[in-house]
């Protein structure tokens, strides 16, 4: 009996072996008086077929989302902010647009998948204290067919029809705060009390510029063969400052700790690696430990990748090394390089008024060879989209003669009143350093006084506009070799999850994997008007009418509740021969009571009456 006991905790100590986790913090100069901090934590463990009662790294609400609502993988993020990529470069995670962002990929057999994505968004909406149950009606849902495929290992990639079973929401207008960000958290096997995580401080994080929580659930191979399927789960967070805001001056030397507020504690027992990334920015820095200028944490070498300036374990930064560490900004004469993206996409709104308007986005290409991407656009119920202005039109950058062109393929699906979300998908082939214009009109749909939100004339935010394109391979080392070292890709291609991986794997002139060259990139929100009505009629109309009510009820009420009194005939007459009459009495009995001593008599007779 005590044999099988002890292979019993030998197996599950094997098992526990087997799951990993690692923490990794990147910082990065971005210029201009910008830092910025990313934080990626990888949780992985194999998949069990037999339900665990002891979860030590992945908590056991993942495992059930992947068996309750049949996914295959799942992808969370909610921002605050926009990142500008033409002015900070490449994101360290494929951008996600303003506010909330859901889609999910389920498993082929499934009995309905409007079902299981209307419970799975009810339960992330639970966990992560969010308004994510609104995306689970077909209003705010799509089901895009070209833009997104699965990241993990999936056998959806062998069928044709796959778009049946993914679904994609956007909310841009949900915000972003700490009552999200503790149950984030609280999925980390340390929580935020030991290693990285314990420089995650609310009070910091939400006074920057820009913040992006992100949640990626998917399967992995566990092995090289593929013989075990892992689960895989990344939690990322990135966050923007303004040290002009906090510092004064471009030049002053920062820190971690004046940033974010925290130092990091302890080391996290669970982590299987943890390490702190300082990247090169377009900025030249240089790490010194206050107050002493010494340059341990520089380095120089010509076999590393030169995105990176410097690496450490944070259990040299917990344990004192590097403890107040600062990073300097090297003042050079030698201008700032900076690198434009590839492709940018922007959306704008058009015409005036709150009847009619239109959309129009343009697509920037600064490649120099042709580049296949695919626009998509969802279109809600109460922008009732005409598709026969639907116009797209290409020019080169240096000339102003517009041509209009017909799209590779296109996917467009008209929007049903208070039923379904429209979607737009263009396959376009846009050629070197060339601009594309795409603009279509649309007609606002009057809705319901219970259909509009509390704060009705702010406005509706309409979702990001959305381009996906695949760098071809014969391309990405020639366009490595080219830029700055400051504005090569940072987001992580599907073969790595972490950055070490990625970094020790990807350096120029290596051979390139699956998964390389693909870029996502979202536009910014649009804010249009609705038709309103006055909301606060009801309020002036009630205000009125108990205005006149209190009038008239003071005049019916002495009428109906006063008392009659009979007068006299010699008081009677006209209301003016009352009034005189009243005058001359006044003025006769003022008279009686002038004469000298009648105070002091008045006086008298009073005393002596009250005695």
């Amino acid at each position: 009996m005590w044999l099988t006991g002890l292979l019993f905790i030998f197996l599950l100590s094997g098992i526990k072996t087997q799951e990993r986790f690692t923490e990794e913090m990147l910082i990065k100069d971005l210029g201009r008086g910008f830092s910025s901090f990313h934080f990626n934590f990888v949780s992985q463990s194999p998949e069990y077929e037999i339900p665990k009662q002891h979860y030590d790294i992945i908590p056991k609400s993942m495992f059930s989302l992947l068996s309750s609502y049949s996914l295959e993988e799942l992808h969370l993020s909610m921002v605050r902010g926009y990142w500008d990529n033409e002015r900070w470069g490449p994101n360290f995670v494929t951008a996600a647009p303003v506010g909330a962002e859901v889609w999910s990929w389920f498993k082929r057999g499934i009995v309905n998948v409007d079902q299981a994505w209307f419970e799975l968004t009810h339960a992330l909406s639970g966990q992560f204290c969010a308004s994510l149950n609104r995306l689970s009606d077909k209003v705010y849902s799509v089901s895009p067919k070209w833009s997104f495929r699965p990241t993990g290992i999936s056998k959806l990639t062998d069928t044709t029809n796959t778009s049946t079973l993914l679904r994609y929401a956007q909310m841009p207008g949900e915000g972003l705060c700490s009552e999200n960000f503790t149950p984030w958290v609280k999925l980390l096997p340390c929580k935020n009390l030991k290693g990285l995580s314990t420089l995650l401080i609310p009070t910091s994080l939400f006074r920057s510029n820009y913040n992006a929580l992100t949640l990626g659930l998917r399967r992995i191979c566990w092995d090289v063969t593929c013989s075990v399927v892992g689960l895989e789960l990344v939690q990322t967070l990135t966050v923007v400052f303004d040290r002009r805001l906090l510092y004064g001056s471009t030049t002053v030397p920062w820190s971690v700790h004046g940033l974010l507020g925290s130092t990091v504690e302890g080391s996290c027992s669970a982590a299987h690696s943890s390490q702190i990334f300082v990247l090169r920015g377009p900025v030249s820095t240089q790490l010194t430990e206050f107050p002493t200028r010494d340059d341990r944490y520089n380095i120089t070498t010509s076999t590393g990748d030169l995105r990176i300036q410097a690496v450490f374990a944070s259990v040299d930064v917990s344990t004192g090394k590097g403890r107040r560490m600062m990073v300097s900004p090297v003042l050079t004469d030698d201008k700032a390089t900076e690198a434009l993206p590839l492709m940018s996409v922007h959306k704008y709104l058009t015409g005036s008024g709150t009847s009619d308007g239109g959309i129009r986005a343009l697509l920037i290409s600064r490649a120099d060879f042709t580049v296949t991407a695919i626009y998509m656009d969802m279109i809600p119920w109460y922008t009732q989209v005409l598709f026969s202005t639907l116009s797209v039109r290409v020019r080169h950058e240096s000339s102003d003669d517009w041509k209009i062109v017909k799209p590779v393929k296109s996917h467009l699906l008209p929007s049903l009143s208070r039923q379904r979300m429209g979607l737009m998908e263009l396959v376009l082939s846009i050629p070197a350093r060339h601009h594309v214009a795409i603009s279509y009109q649309f007609r606002r749909v009057l809705q319901r006084w219970s259909e509009y939100p509390p704060d009705a004339n702010h406005g509706y935010f309409l979702p990001a506009a959305t381009l996906s394109y695949q760098i071809p391979r014969s391309e990405l080392t020639r366009l490595q070799q080219r830029l700055p070292a400051a504005y090569r890709e940072l987001v992580l291609p599907n073969w790595a999850s972490t950055y070490g991986e990625y970094f020790n794997n990807s350096p120029v002139g290596a051979p390139h994997q699956p998964g390389d060259g693909f870029v996502r990139v979202h536009s910014a929100i649009v804010l249009i008007s609705m038709p309103t009505p006055d909301f606060s009629m009801p309020f002036n109309a009630l205000c009125i009418v108990c205005s006149v009510i209190a009038l008239l009820f003071g005049s019916v009420h002495k009428v109906t509740a006063g008392q009659l009194v009979a007068v006299l005939p010699n008081e009677g007459g006209p209301k003016l021969v009352r009034v005189v009459r009243k005058v001359i009495q006044r003025l006769r009995a003022l008279g009686a009571a002038a004469p000298r001593g009648g105070c002091l008599k008045y006086h008298f007779e009073t005393v002596k009456y009250m005695d």
